[in-house]
């Protein structure tokens, strides 16, 4: 069980609930909405492998979301053994998932945007059909 105690995930359990255990109530944060709503956005076969992101916004939020050819899940932690990481200041990660920002080789020189595989990053945002 995660520790604020919810696995989100595209895949539906037992009665029509989450895989893995039990939604918690609304984030209270923006990007905590928009991670708790990945599931809902991911599109089927858009990946040919597994792989897991781990996304850390402003040092205090953190996210893992595991994607597999067929399903996506969220689980509010960092992973240390992500496949990709992705680390900024939540303002520019709305920025981008919004569409009023488009990363540039700048943003990762200048280390506004950390991430240890940037071309990884795309088949993220492939799997949401952004």
């Amino acid at each position: 069980m995660c520790p604020r105690g919810f696995v989100v995930s595209s895949q539906a359990g037992p009665a029509g609930g989450p895989v893995g255990g039990h939604m918690a109530a609304e984030p209270k944060s923006e990007i905590g909405q928009i991670f708790e709503r990945l599931p809902g956005y991911f599109q089927p076969g858009r990946l040919k492998q597994s792989r897991k992101f781990s996304f850390s916004l402003n040092g205090d939020e953190h996210w893992t979301v595991l994607l597999t050819p067929e399903r996506c899940e969220v689980i509010p932690v960092a992973s240390d053994d992500a496949d990709c990481w992705f680390s900024a200041s939540s303002e520019l990660f709305l920025d981008v998932w919004n569409g009023r920002h488009k990363p540039s080789l700048t943003d990762f020189m200048t280390g506004r945007i950390k991430s240890n595989n940037p071309f990884m990053l795309r088949e993220f945002v492939s799997a949401f059909g952004k």
